[in-house]
Protein backbone atom coordinates (compact mmCIF):
# COMPACT_ATOMS: atom_id res chain seq x y z
CA UNK A 1 0.00 0.00 0.00
CA UNK A 2 1.46 3.34 -0.70
CA UNK A 3 1.00 5.79 2.17
CA UNK A 4 1.53 8.75 0.28
CA UNK A 5 -2.44 8.83 -0.28
CA UNK A 6 -3.08 10.26 2.41
CA UNK A 7 -2.39 14.18 0.58
CA UNK A 8 -0.70 17.00 2.51
CA UNK A 9 -3.32 19.51 3.63
CA UNK A 10 -2.91 22.49 1.61
CA UNK A 11 -2.57 25.46 3.87
CA UNK A 12 -4.43 26.96 5.69
CA UNK A 13 -6.06 23.77 7.68
CA UNK A 14 -9.18 23.37 5.35
CA UNK A 15 -12.45 22.14 6.56
CA UNK A 16 -13.16 18.37 6.90
CA UNK A 17 -16.95 17.47 8.00
CA UNK A 18 -17.06 14.22 9.65
CA UNK A 19 -20.75 12.94 9.17
CA UNK A 20 -22.22 10.73 12.07
CA UNK A 21 -25.72 9.70 13.00
CA UNK A 22 -27.49 11.66 15.82
CA UNK A 23 -30.89 10.77 16.59
CA UNK A 24 -33.13 9.99 19.61
CA UNK A 25 -32.68 6.50 21.08
CA UNK A 26 -30.28 5.76 19.12
CA UNK A 27 -29.46 1.55 18.96
CA UNK A 28 -26.36 0.86 20.00
CA UNK A 29 -25.09 0.26 16.36
CA UNK A 30 -26.12 3.67 15.36
CA UNK A 31 -24.52 5.52 18.17
CA UNK A 32 -21.29 3.76 17.62
CA UNK A 33 -20.48 6.17 15.01
CA UNK A 34 -20.13 8.72 17.53
CA UNK A 35 -17.04 7.12 19.26
CA UNK A 36 -15.66 6.39 15.86
CA UNK A 37 -16.27 10.17 15.29
CA UNK A 38 -14.06 11.06 18.23
CA UNK A 39 -11.16 9.42 17.04
CA UNK A 40 -11.49 10.37 13.87
CA UNK A 41 -11.55 14.11 14.41
CA UNK A 42 -8.32 13.62 16.57
CA UNK A 43 -6.70 11.95 13.79
CA UNK A 44 -7.12 14.44 11.45
CA UNK A 45 -6.64 17.36 13.45
CA UNK A 46 -3.04 15.94 14.61
CA UNK A 47 -2.52 15.66 10.64
CA UNK A 48 -2.91 19.20 9.93
CA UNK A 49 -6.56 19.49 8.81
CA UNK A 50 -9.91 21.41 10.70
CA UNK A 51 -12.35 18.61 11.51
CA UNK A 52 -15.66 19.68 12.04
CA UNK A 53 -18.45 17.30 13.29
CA UNK A 54 -21.22 17.51 11.38
CA UNK A 55 -24.58 15.65 13.09
CA UNK A 56 -26.84 13.85 10.61
CA UNK A 57 -30.34 14.23 12.02
CA UNK A 58 -33.36 12.93 10.30
CA UNK A 59 -34.81 15.93 9.45
CA UNK A 60 -31.55 17.60 8.12
CA UNK A 61 -31.41 13.94 5.54
CA UNK A 62 -34.91 14.94 4.66
CA UNK A 63 -34.22 18.81 3.25
CA UNK A 64 -31.07 17.86 0.63
CA UNK A 65 -31.13 21.95 0.37
CA UNK A 66 -29.95 22.06 4.29
CA UNK A 67 -27.04 19.47 3.36
CA UNK A 68 -25.95 21.45 0.51
CA UNK A 69 -26.54 24.92 2.49
CA UNK A 70 -24.12 23.53 5.11
CA UNK A 71 -21.52 22.42 2.84
CA UNK A 72 -21.49 25.84 1.00
CA UNK A 73 -21.92 27.93 4.64
CA UNK A 74 -18.36 25.82 6.31
CA UNK A 75 -16.17 25.76 2.90
CA UNK A 76 -15.58 21.89 3.54
CA UNK A 77 -12.87 20.31 1.13
CA UNK A 78 -14.08 16.57 1.99
CA UNK A 79 -16.91 14.89 3.86
CA UNK A 80 -15.18 12.06 6.03
CA UNK A 81 -18.83 9.79 6.09
CA UNK A 82 -19.23 7.88 9.22
CA UNK A 83 -23.09 8.02 8.69
CA UNK A 84 -24.16 4.45 8.20
CA UNK A 85 -28.42 5.53 8.46
CA UNK A 86 -30.61 5.43 11.23
CA UNK A 87 -32.29 2.96 13.57
CA UNK A 88 -35.35 3.30 11.60
CA UNK A 89 -34.11 3.67 8.55
CA UNK A 90 -31.24 2.34 7.00
CA UNK A 91 -31.73 4.01 3.25
CA UNK A 92 -30.95 7.35 4.71
CA UNK A 93 -27.50 6.42 4.54
CA UNK A 94 -27.16 6.36 0.79
CA UNK A 95 -29.32 9.06 0.25
CA UNK A 96 -27.65 11.30 2.11
CA UNK A 97 -24.51 10.43 0.23
CA UNK A 98 -26.43 11.18 -2.85
CA UNK A 99 -26.70 14.49 -1.94
CA UNK A 100 -23.11 15.21 -1.32
CA UNK A 101 -21.91 13.83 -4.33
CA UNK A 102 -24.96 15.63 -6.48
CA UNK A 103 -22.87 18.83 -4.84
CA UNK A 104 -19.35 17.48 -6.15
CA UNK A 105 -17.60 17.38 -2.88
CA UNK A 106 -15.56 14.67 -2.35
CA UNK A 107 -17.01 12.32 0.47
CA UNK A 108 -14.81 9.01 1.95
CA UNK A 109 -15.72 5.39 1.22
CA UNK A 110 -18.47 4.02 -1.29
CA UNK A 111 -20.50 5.81 -3.48
CA UNK A 112 -24.08 6.27 -2.69
CA UNK A 113 -25.49 3.36 -5.53
CA UNK A 114 -22.56 0.90 -4.13
CA UNK A 115 -24.37 1.77 -0.63
CA UNK A 116 -27.80 1.31 -1.73
CA UNK A 117 -26.78 -1.86 -4.04
CA UNK A 118 -25.26 -3.43 -0.88
CA UNK A 119 -28.20 -3.19 1.55
CA UNK A 120 -30.38 -5.10 -0.40
CA UNK A 121 -29.11 -8.77 0.16
CA UNK A 122 -30.86 -9.67 -2.89
CA UNK A 123 -29.32 -7.43 -5.53
CA UNK A 124 -26.24 -8.14 -3.88
CA UNK A 125 -26.22 -11.58 -4.41
CA UNK A 126 -27.26 -11.79 -7.89
CA UNK A 127 -24.57 -9.07 -9.12
CA UNK A 128 -22.13 -11.29 -7.20
CA UNK A 129 -23.58 -14.29 -8.84
CA UNK A 130 -23.65 -12.58 -12.13
CA UNK A 131 -20.20 -11.91 -12.06
CA UNK A 132 -19.06 -15.50 -11.45
CA UNK A 133 -18.48 -14.70 -7.51
CA UNK A 134 -20.17 -17.88 -5.05
CA UNK A 135 -22.85 -16.61 -2.99
CA UNK A 136 -25.46 -19.28 -0.81
CA UNK A 137 -28.26 -20.25 -2.70
CA UNK A 138 -31.58 -18.58 -1.23
CA UNK A 139 -35.06 -16.28 -2.14
CA UNK A 140 -36.57 -13.50 -1.13
CA UNK A 141 -39.24 -13.37 0.90
CA UNK A 142 -41.98 -10.60 0.84
CA UNK A 143 -45.67 -9.95 1.77
CA UNK A 144 -46.26 -11.03 -2.39
CA UNK A 145 -44.27 -14.22 -1.85
CA UNK A 146 -45.82 -17.07 -0.63
CA UNK A 147 -43.87 -19.02 1.87
CA UNK A 148 -43.85 -22.29 0.22
CA UNK A 149 -40.79 -20.73 -2.29
CA UNK A 150 -38.98 -21.92 1.25
CA UNK A 151 -39.85 -25.59 0.33
CA UNK A 152 -37.17 -25.35 -3.12
CA UNK A 153 -34.02 -24.74 -0.42
CA UNK A 154 -32.59 -26.87 1.97
CA UNK A 155 -32.47 -27.07 5.73
CA UNK A 156 -30.81 -25.73 7.95
CA UNK A 157 -31.89 -22.01 6.06
CA UNK A 158 -30.90 -18.45 7.69
CA UNK A 159 -33.19 -15.63 8.12
CA UNK A 160 -31.99 -12.75 7.31
CA UNK A 161 -33.64 -9.00 6.92
CA UNK A 162 -33.25 -8.10 3.51
CA UNK A 163 -32.44 -4.59 3.86
CA UNK A 164 -30.73 -4.08 7.10
CA UNK A 165 -27.05 -4.05 8.42
CA UNK A 166 -24.93 -4.16 11.37
CA UNK A 167 -26.20 -7.61 12.10
CA UNK A 168 -29.94 -6.27 12.50
CA UNK A 169 -32.17 -8.75 12.95
CA UNK A 170 -29.99 -11.06 13.08
CA UNK A 171 -30.81 -13.20 16.90
CA UNK A 172 -30.82 -17.04 17.94
CA UNK A 173 -34.35 -17.14 15.79
CA UNK A 174 -32.40 -16.47 12.62
CA UNK A 175 -30.81 -20.30 12.15
CA UNK A 176 -33.75 -22.92 11.45
CA UNK A 177 -33.12 -26.47 11.68
CA UNK A 178 -36.56 -28.02 11.57
CA UNK A 179 -38.49 -27.71 8.28
CA UNK A 180 -41.71 -27.82 10.33
CA UNK A 181 -40.83 -24.63 11.75
CA UNK A 182 -39.56 -23.07 9.17
CA UNK A 183 -42.89 -21.06 7.84
CA UNK A 184 -43.69 -19.93 11.16
CA UNK A 185 -40.30 -18.58 11.76
CA UNK A 186 -40.56 -16.64 8.15
CA UNK A 187 -43.41 -15.64 9.14
CA UNK A 188 -41.77 -13.93 12.34
CA UNK A 189 -39.43 -12.60 10.52
CA UNK A 190 -41.28 -10.78 7.99
CA UNK A 191 -43.54 -9.25 10.58
CA UNK A 192 -40.66 -7.21 12.06
CA UNK A 193 -39.38 -6.57 8.86
CA UNK A 194 -42.53 -6.01 6.18
CA UNK A 195 -39.24 -4.80 3.58
CA UNK A 196 -38.61 -7.86 3.11
CA UNK A 197 -36.50 -11.16 4.63
CA UNK A 198 -33.45 -12.76 2.69
CA UNK A 199 -33.83 -17.14 3.58
CA UNK A 200 -30.26 -18.60 2.53
CA UNK A 201 -28.94 -21.59 2.92
CA UNK A 202 -26.77 -21.71 5.97
CA UNK A 203 -22.50 -22.50 5.44
CA UNK A 204 -21.91 -24.48 8.84
CA UNK A 205 -17.92 -24.04 8.52
CA UNK A 206 -15.74 -21.39 9.41
CA UNK A 207 -16.41 -17.71 8.87
CA UNK A 208 -14.05 -14.99 7.42
CA UNK A 209 -13.95 -11.25 7.41
CA UNK A 210 -12.04 -9.56 5.32
CA UNK A 211 -11.21 -5.59 5.69
CA UNK A 212 -10.36 -3.78 2.40
CA UNK A 213 -8.80 -0.57 1.84
CA UNK A 214 -8.12 1.15 -1.51
CA UNK A 215 -9.98 2.60 -4.93
CA UNK A 216 -8.36 -0.84 -6.82
CA UNK A 217 -6.60 -2.56 -6.34
CA UNK A 218 -7.03 -3.41 -2.70
CA UNK A 219 -4.98 -3.06 -0.12
CA UNK A 220 -5.98 -6.05 2.57
CA UNK A 221 -4.30 -5.35 6.02
CA UNK A 222 -5.73 -8.79 7.98
CA UNK A 223 -8.11 -11.27 7.66
CA UNK A 224 -9.72 -12.86 10.85
CA UNK A 225 -11.60 -16.18 11.09
CA UNK A 226 -13.98 -17.70 13.50
CA UNK A 227 -13.87 -21.38 14.01
CA UNK A 228 -17.46 -22.28 15.96
CA UNK A 229 -16.60 -25.48 16.40
CA UNK A 230 -13.07 -24.79 18.24
CA UNK A 231 -14.20 -21.98 20.30
CA UNK A 232 -17.46 -24.05 20.77
CA UNK A 233 -19.73 -20.36 20.64
CA UNK A 234 -22.85 -20.90 21.73
CA UNK A 235 -24.34 -20.07 18.18
CA UNK A 236 -22.34 -20.68 14.87
CA UNK A 237 -22.49 -17.42 13.60
CA UNK A 238 -22.70 -13.90 15.31
CA UNK A 239 -25.79 -11.93 15.68
CA UNK A 240 -26.06 -8.47 16.88
CA UNK A 241 -25.75 -8.54 20.57
CA UNK A 242 -22.45 -10.35 19.80
CA UNK A 243 -21.18 -7.17 18.17
CA UNK A 244 -23.32 -4.66 20.26
CA UNK A 245 -24.18 -5.97 23.49
CA UNK A 246 -21.83 -6.17 26.07
CA UNK A 247 -24.19 -8.94 27.88
CA UNK A 248 -24.30 -11.27 25.14
CA UNK A 249 -22.45 -14.47 26.08
CA UNK A 250 -20.80 -14.45 22.36
CA UNK A 251 -19.86 -10.53 22.97
CA UNK A 252 -16.25 -12.01 24.20
CA UNK A 253 -16.00 -14.33 20.98
CA UNK A 254 -12.64 -13.21 19.54
CA UNK A 255 -11.66 -13.68 16.01
CA UNK A 256 -8.21 -15.02 15.13
CA UNK A 257 -6.22 -14.22 12.88
CA UNK A 258 -6.27 -16.38 9.35
CA UNK A 259 -3.21 -17.82 8.28
CA UNK A 260 -1.60 -19.61 5.01
CA UNK A 261 -3.94 -21.17 1.76
CA UNK A 262 -6.98 -20.11 3.68
CA UNK A 263 -6.49 -16.54 4.12
CA UNK A 264 -5.48 -16.04 0.61
CA UNK A 265 -8.18 -17.59 -0.81
CA UNK A 266 -10.53 -15.70 1.50
CA UNK A 267 -8.22 -12.12 0.63
CA UNK A 268 -8.74 -12.92 -3.26
CA UNK A 269 -12.89 -13.68 -2.81
CA UNK A 270 -13.05 -10.00 -1.31
CA UNK A 271 -11.23 -8.74 -3.60
CA UNK A 272 -13.30 -10.00 -6.40
CA UNK A 273 -16.68 -9.08 -4.91
CA UNK A 274 -15.35 -5.56 -4.26
CA UNK A 275 -14.49 -5.34 -7.63
CA UNK A 276 -17.75 -6.59 -8.93
CA UNK A 277 -19.58 -4.36 -6.95
CA UNK A 278 -17.38 -1.31 -7.91
CA UNK A 279 -15.91 -0.95 -4.22
CA UNK A 280 -14.09 1.96 -3.34
CA UNK A 281 -12.43 3.57 -0.54
CA UNK A 282 -12.84 0.60 2.44
CA UNK A 283 -15.18 -2.02 2.91
CA UNK A 284 -15.66 -5.47 4.61
CA UNK A 285 -16.24 -8.96 3.38
CA UNK A 286 -17.79 -12.02 4.83
CA UNK A 287 -17.26 -15.01 3.57
CA UNK A 288 -18.35 -18.66 4.88
CA UNK A 289 -16.96 -21.70 4.23
CA UNK A 290 -18.99 -24.99 3.31
CA UNK A 291 -17.16 -28.48 2.78
CA UNK A 292 -14.20 -26.73 1.90
CA UNK A 293 -15.74 -24.08 -0.44
CA UNK A 294 -15.80 -20.55 0.18
CA UNK A 295 -19.16 -18.07 -0.28
CA UNK A 296 -19.69 -14.76 -0.14
CA UNK A 297 -22.45 -13.81 2.31
CA UNK A 298 -22.02 -10.20 3.05
CA UNK A 299 -20.33 -7.09 1.38
CA UNK A 300 -20.27 -4.32 4.17
CA UNK A 301 -19.21 -1.10 2.03
CA UNK A 302 -19.56 1.36 5.14
CA UNK A 303 -18.23 -0.65 8.21
CA UNK A 304 -17.92 0.55 11.83
CA UNK A 305 -14.94 2.36 12.41
CA UNK A 306 -15.63 2.16 16.19
CA UNK A 307 -11.98 1.79 17.96
CA UNK A 308 -12.97 -1.67 19.35
CA UNK A 309 -14.64 -2.63 15.96
CA UNK A 310 -13.16 -5.53 13.32
CA UNK A 311 -12.17 -2.89 10.74
CA UNK A 312 -10.00 -0.88 12.85
CA UNK A 313 -8.08 -3.97 14.48
CA UNK A 314 -7.40 -5.54 11.01
CA UNK A 315 -6.22 -2.26 9.51
CA UNK A 316 -4.10 -2.13 12.91
CA UNK A 317 -2.89 -5.81 12.59
CA UNK A 318 -2.02 -4.83 8.68
CA UNK A 319 0.55 -1.68 9.78
CA UNK A 320 -1.62 1.10 10.30
CA UNK A 321 -2.72 3.08 12.98
CA UNK A 322 -5.64 5.03 13.64
CA UNK A 323 -4.43 8.19 12.63
CA UNK A 324 -2.41 6.90 9.53
CA UNK A 325 -5.82 4.44 8.62
CA UNK A 326 -8.11 8.46 8.95
CA UNK A 327 -5.71 9.94 6.96
CA UNK A 328 -5.48 6.96 4.45
CA UNK A 329 -9.07 6.97 4.44
CA UNK A 330 -9.13 10.80 3.35
CA UNK A 331 -6.37 10.47 0.98
CA UNK A 332 -8.17 7.94 -1.22
CA UNK A 333 -11.58 10.41 -1.08
CA UNK A 334 -9.16 13.64 -2.44
CA UNK A 335 -7.72 11.28 -4.98
CA UNK A 336 -10.62 9.96 -6.86
CA UNK A 337 -11.68 6.79 -8.40
CA UNK A 338 -10.18 5.16 -11.27
CA UNK A 339 -11.30 5.38 -14.52
CA UNK A 340 -13.93 3.04 -15.37
CA UNK A 341 -14.04 1.73 -11.93
CA UNK A 342 -17.59 3.76 -11.46
CA UNK A 343 -19.42 1.82 -13.98
CA UNK A 344 -18.87 -1.56 -12.54
CA UNK A 345 -22.28 -1.86 -11.39
CA UNK A 346 -23.76 -1.74 -15.09
CA UNK A 347 -21.90 -4.03 -16.44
Amino acid sequence: MNRDDAKEPPRGRPVILVAAAVEPGARLDVADALEARAWVCDALQKGGWTALNWDITPSLVASPAAIVEHLRKTGALCVFNLFEGFSGDSGAEHRFRAVVEAASVPCTGNTARVLETCLSKERTCLLLRRKGIPVPSGVTLHSAVPLQTLDSLPVPLFLKPLCEDGSVGIDERSLVTDRKALACAAAGKLKNFPGGVRAEEFLPGKEYSVSCLGNGPYFIPSVSVIDYEKQKAGLPYLDWGSKWDPSSPLYSLAPEPAEGPDKERAARLAADAGRALGCSGYFRADIREKAGELYVIDVNPNPDMGAGGGFVRQCREGGLDRNDLALHILGLAMNGRPEGEADELDS
